[in-house]
């Protein structure tokens, strides 16, 4: 997506963009566009500080953000406290909920008394629901715009803005059991399969009897929970975990940490951007949607690439819903793909690099 081209909430934002006005604003989950530059140059703030948890948006802003000394923008899990509080936060909508109160426990400190959030979205992500939700944290809460498929909600009157935030009380602990081990897992709000495995990475893990690879990729790696349970077939070995979301890299990094895994890193990729090097085992549940559609292409990518990042004889092993056609995919880049599975509606995939 080019950088100038603005998506439908963005738009919507630049419509009503003689109502928002602030000097320092916050913007949390921007999408690839150019939203940042045009809010500057229709005065709606003087100066913007950018959070995205997605490696991909990040690799596509960062450039043209820092280039202009008033566009700030940060990849990580959270928003890092300043001595100057901002007026002005700019939130746009994500799939997940719990995520969502994430980021506004987060924000609460940082905002002045006079602060004013607004929360953009498409209305098939279900903002109107947030409204009412909106009533929990701000004493005043109304409908701006509606244009585009998608809504402009304003909130204002902070409550409780006083709170401390602590990214470590908002961890989910909950339990692997797959063929008599027994790990404890930590997601934080946002990850894939929070706070609960996944069924499919439960069968992926059931094909394991053992690891004799000394270096594994696990790529999506979402809360660590496939490095984790390989960690303790084969504690010699070194684990790359990769993902675009920071939030996800935080969680595999204490998952992986709380399990006594001595040799891992984790590393921030859009797709496989960021890897190198050659890997005995690749293994993945790979991820397959953004927001709430469908997309295939990362996925397809990273299975088209994979045999290059194998040594000769090193396995691709994979979980996916048996619906989706990655066993030809898998077969084209490898010329040959085993099914070792299929249970519980997901199907996985063996591959060697001949």
């Amino acid at each position: 997506m080019s950088t100038r081209t603005l998506s439908n909430p963005s738009q919507l934002v630049i419509r009503n963009s003689e109502w928002l006005s602030c000097n320092k604003m916050l913007v949390l989950g921007m999408p690839a566009d150019g939203l940042g530059r045009e809010m500057l140059q229709e005065g709606i703030t003087e100066q913007i500080c950018g959070l995205t948890r997605d490696f991909a948006v990040y690799r596509t802003l960062n450039k043209d953000w820092s280039e202009n000394s008033q566009l700030t923008l940060h990849y990580g899990p959270v928003v890092e406290p300043t001595a100057d509080r901002f007026d002005g936060v700019l939130i746009f909508l994500q799939k997940s909920k719990p995520l969502m109160d994430f980021w506004l426990a987060m924000i609460t400190p940082l905002l002045k008394e006079e602060a004013v959030v607004w929360l953009t979205g498409e209305n098939n992500e279900g903002i109107k629901s947030w409204r009412k939700r909106l009533r929990q944290h701000f004493s005043e809460v109304k409908n701006m715009d509606n244009a585009r498929h998608c809504s402009l909600i304003e909130a204002s009157g902070v409550l409780n803005n006083d709170t401390e935030f602590s990214e470590s009380d908002h961890y989910s602990a909950y339990e692997l059991n797959v063929r008599g081990i027994t790990l404890p897992l930590f997601s934080l709000p946002g990850v894939f399969s929070h706070g609960r495995v996944d069924v499919g990475t439960a069968v992926l893990l059931d094909t394991f009897e053992n690891c004799t690879a000394r270096r594994v990729l696990d790529f999506g790696c979402g809360a660590g929970v496939v490095a984790a349970f390989l960690g303790q077939l084969n504690s010699d070995a070194h684990y790359t975990l990769v993902d675009s979301d920071a939030l996800a890299l935080e969680s595999s990094s204490r998952t992986l940490q709380e399990n006594n895994v001595k040799h891992f890193n984790v590393l921030a990729s859009d797709g496989l951007s960021e890897i190198s090097g050659e890997f005995d085992l690749i293994v993945s549940n790979p991820p397959f949607h953004q927001g709430v559609k469908t997309h295939y292409a990362v996925t397809e990518q990273f299975l088209a690439r994979s045999a290059d990042l194998l040594k000769k004889g090193g396995e691709l092993r994979i979980v996916a819903n048996s619906f989706l056609r990655y066993e030809p995919i898998i077969k084209q880049a490898f010329g040959d793909c085993k099914t070792l599975v299929v249970k519980n509606g997901f199907s996985i995939y063996q591959a060697f690099k001949r």
